[in-house]
C-alpha cells in the first residue's frame, strides 16, 4: 500500500468508529481502531499466519441477529486457504438485550468502513487485498462501502448469500455507484426473499460495475447454513428489508459445506496476490 494512503485509511476509521458510537446507542462491540482487529469483532487466522505477510482478509459481515455459526464452517475453509476472517457484528445490543439497537442506518456502514481501513493499517494484512462476505441484510452494507470512495478501491470481492434480491435492488438507485469489485451472489431456489427473477435484477444492476458471478442452490431456502441448535428447533429469522417479517429456516447441510467450499474459492482467486 503507498504511505500515503496509509495516513487517510487511519483518518477515515478514527472518523468512521467515532460516527459508528455516536449513532447507535447502548453496549458496542467496536473498538479503538489502534488497538487492531482484535478489538473490534472475532478473528480467525490461518496456521501459516506468522509466515506469510501480508495475508489476504476476509469481513464476515453478519445482520441483525449478530455473530452465529453460519461463520464457522465458512472461516474454517478460508482459513484453510491462507485468508484470514474477521468476523463482524454491525448493529450495537439494545439496552434490553433483545436485538439490535435502532439507527438511523449510518452506523452500519460506519461500523464496516471503520473495520476495512483497521485491517489495512495492520501489519499483519497492510497491502493483501481484502474481501467481504455479507450474510443475508448485510449485503446492502457491504454494497455500499466497497463502492465508497476511498476505501472501495481496497476491496477486491464480495460475496452476497441470500442477501434479499428485491429490498436490495430497490434500495440501489440507478443513479447510484455501485463496487467495482468482482462479485459473487448466492441464494437458494425455494427462498421467497431471493426469487430467481429479483436476483438475475439485482446481478444485472451489479454487474454495471464489475464481474458477477451467480450460483442458484436447488432446494436451498433462506440461511440454509444455519444449523438448528437442537433437533426440535424450529428456526426463523428476519425478512432482509421487511421489519417484521420472518422467513422459516431449514438447514441443509450438504449445500451448506458446497457453498462454503464455493465461497472460499471465489475468494482464494479474488485476493491472490498480483502477479
Amino acid at each position: 500500500m503507498p504511505a500515503t494512503a496509509r495516513p487517510r485509511l487511519a483518518i477515515l476509521a478514527a472518523a468512521a468508529l467515532g460516527l459508528a458510537i455516536a449513532l447507535a446507542p447502548g453496549r458496542s462491540l467496536a473498538g479503538d481502531p489502534c488497538d487492531g482487529p482484535e478489538a473490534i469483532g472475532l478473528l480467525w487466522l490461518p496456521a501459516n499466519a506468522d509466515a506469510v505477510a501480508p495475508v489476504p482478509a476476509v469481513i464476515a459481515v453478519h445482520d441483525a441477529v449478530g455473530i452465529d455459526s453460519r461463520g464457522w464452517r465458512y472461516a474454517e475453509q478460508l482459513t484453510a486457504a491462507g485468508i484470514a476472517v474477521l468476523h463482524l457484528e454491525l448493529h450495537d445490543t439494545s439496552a434490553d438485550g433483545a436485538g439490535p439497537a435502532p439507527d438511523d442506518g449510518a452506523a452500519a456502514p460506519a461500523r464496516l468502513a471503520a473495520a476495512a481501513a483497521t485491517l489495512a493499517e495492520d501489519p499483519r494484512f497492510a497491502g493483501a487485498r481484502l474481501g467481504i462476505l455479507a450474510f443475508g441484510a448485510a449485503g446492502e452494507t457491504a454494497l455500499r462501502v466497497a463502492a465508497a470512495p476511498g476505501l472501495g478501491e481496497h476491496i477486491a470481492a464480495l460475496v452476497l448469500l441470500y442477501p434479499g434480491c428485491a429490498t436490495l435492488q430497490d434500495a440501489l438507485p440507478a443513479t447510484e455507484a455501485v463496487s467495482r469489485a468482482p462479485v459473487l451472489l448466492m441464494h437458494g431456489d425455494a427462498d421467497p426473499a431471493n426469487t430467481a427473477a429479483d436476483c438475475a435484477g439485482l446481478a444485472a444492476r451489479l454487474a454495471r460495475g464489475a464481474s458477477v458471478r451467480q450460483i442458484r442452490h436447488a432446494g436451498a431456502g433462506y440461511a440454509w447454513d444455519l444449523p438448528p441448535s437442537g433437533v426440535e428447533e424450529v428456526v426463523t429469522m428476519p425478512w432482509p428489508g421487511s421489519p417484521g417479517r420472518w422467513l422459516p429456516v431449514s438447514h441443509r447441510p450438504a449445500i451448506a459445506e458446497l457453498s462454503a467450499t464455493q465461497v472460499a474459492g471465489f475468494f482464494a482467486r479474488r485476493l491472490a496476490p498480483a502477479r
